[in-house]
């Protein structure tokens, strides 16, 4: 009996501490008033008006502006597209339109090299703000990429 108690214990502990390593928390970049979150332990590197860049050893994000109120949803196809052709990726798995949160989108997934990326344009229906996401993770991080990039909000 005592075993399970303990086996139990052990297990819960387990849970507790693989959740809080995978939790996700709240970060923004003020300069242009965008919310997104990021993974545990995520450290910004670049934070000014023309980047925010921030990651860790498996998730790494870089965010740039696009200042125009004329950029239309057709418009972010043609730069994501062009985006995914210069970094040259070696496979691209999957593209679409996507709605996250207040942002209009489209994103490309692929890898190169044996890292996986999503390349995203958002685009504010409300402000001439628009976005470039880059988010590349290793292999076992895919979640919470996708949590990343499916997280962001204007504010």
């Amino acid at each position: 009996m005592k075993s399970i108690q303990i086996f139990s214990a052990a297990f819960i502990g387990l849970f507790f501490l693989s959740a809080q390593l995978t939790a996700q928390v709240d970060m923004v970049w003020e300069t242009h008033r965008v919310g997104f979150k990021v993974p545990r332990g995520t450290v910004i590197d670049t934070n000014n008006d023309d980047e925010f860049s921030a990651g860790n050893d498996n998730v790494y994000m870089t965010i740039a502006p696009i200042q125009d109120e004329n950029i239309s949803t057709d418009d972010l196809v043609d730069v994501v597209d062009a985006m995914v052709n210069e970094m040259d990726y070696d496979l691209i798995t999957d593209g679409s339109a996507v709605k996250v949160n207040n942002f209009n989108g489209y994103y490309v997934r692929g890898s190169k090299d044996g890292s996986n990326a999503v390349v995203m344009a958002l685009l504010d229906p409300s402000s001439a703000t628009n976005l470039i996401v880059v988010v590349i993770y290793s292999g076992d991080f895919e979640k919470a990429a996708l949590t990343t990039v499916n997280s962001f909000y204007s504010y």
